[in-house]
């Protein structure tokens, strides 16, 4: 089993001698650590509970209890009338013989149709993410790497109008017409802007990705990030930022700030799933098979084999301003002075 040192060594960034990047490979988890990245607790859950229904119901099969009955004996007197006796008998019977058996059958349905909606819930959340081939990974992490980054800024001024508006209401099978007061939102300015970063310029400084062939299926994350080397880039930039808000901010009555980077050309996704071959996916990542293990009660085994053997990465695209400006100057230090990112 991996443990902690192990999974922190793994995760942990190599520089190789003479290359300008460090490098990134995915993580394969363990057992222990699939399980709780994904525990899939709610499918574990209704799972069991089916298990209870069926043994439930093998129970009401195959086992018999005894049960009192009665019987009754006819006999007769010295004056020829006949006379009942009842006498009391034991027998065995199933403990649901009177209908108690369609409680566990109700359960057991209703249990199975809430399964299957969860199933469908997990299958969907895999079905939307972006599948693609390792080398288009590459690709698109080399035009990641590649693309020219954008900090923007966006501020809305903005105040709330009281109006009012009829709805018809109901009681007691009588429709009745009432005023309602609300408040509606009312934009009267947007503005934008971007990070000049001009002077002082901007270097890629993300990772290389290596060993995607290496797993039968990687699961990417992506996110964007930035740092400052030097100290004059990142006053320049809270500067701009502290200008441009300054002057949204006496607008109207409230205003709303917004804030983000997005790389010029490049179609930004934040989570991939990819494999050797999409079209030909491993067996575990087959819908065919997902859905036949789900018929049969086994979607929870098939996810936990299906986290073990996905390996995970999680890629941060980060740009370095301040790499043109003068090192003399400005108390520019020799790493990154902080650093910002978004998903």
């Amino acid at each position: 089993m991996q443990t902690e040192e192990e999974t922190a060594a793994a995760e942990e960034p190599i520089l190789e001698e003479g290359s300008g990047r460090e490098q990134q490979r995915p993580v394969q988890q363990s057992l222990a650590s699939s399980l709780c990245r994904e525990s899939h607790w709610k499918c574990l859950l209704l799972t069991l509970l089916m298990y209870g229904c069926f043994a439930t119901l093998a129970w009401c099969a195959l086992c018999r209890v005894p049960v009192l009955g009665s019987s009754i004996t006819l006999g007769a007197d010295e004056d020829a009338t006949s006379a009942a006796y009842y006498n009391e008998i034991g027998y065995l019977e199933s403990p649901c013989s009177s209908g108690y058996v369609y409680i566990p059958l109700a359960f057991l349905a209703l249990l199975y149709v809430v399964y299957l909606v969860e199933c469908w819930h997990c299958f969907s959340k895999t079905a939307m993410l972006a599948h693609a081939e390792f080398q288009e990974v590459y690709e698109r992490v080399q035009r990641l790497q590649q693309a020219t980054p954008c900090i923007w800024w966006k501020a809305i001024s903005y105040h709330y109008v009281r109006r009012t508006r009829q709805v018809t209401r109901y009681r007691n099978g009588d429709a009745y017409t009432t005023t309602q007061v609300y408040h509606e939102r009312v934009n009267t300015h947007a503005s934008s802007s971007e990070f000049d970063y001009a002077r002082y310029g901007v270097k890629d400084v993300s990772k290389e990705l290596l060993d995607l062939q290496l797993h039968p299926a990687v699961r990417l994350r992506f996110t964007k990030c930035f740092s400052f080397s030097s100290a004059r880039a990142e006053a320049a930039y809270l500067t701009q930022r502290a200008r441009f808000f300054g002057e949204n901010e006496g607008l109207d009555d409230y205003m709303e700030a917004r804030e983000g980077m997005h790389l010029k050309n490049v179609d930004f996704r934040e989570h991939i799933l990819a494999f050797p071959d999409p079209a030909h996916q491993p067996w575990f990542s087959r819908h065919r098979v997902f859905w036949l293990a789900s018929a049969f009660l086994l979607s929870w085994p098939l996810r936990v084999v299906s986290e073990y053997r996905t390996a995970y990465v999680h890629y941060h695209v980060e740009k370095l301003f301040g790499e043109d400006e003068d090192g003399g100057g400005g108390g520019g230090g020799g790493g990154p002075g902080w650093k910002r990112g978004w998903g």
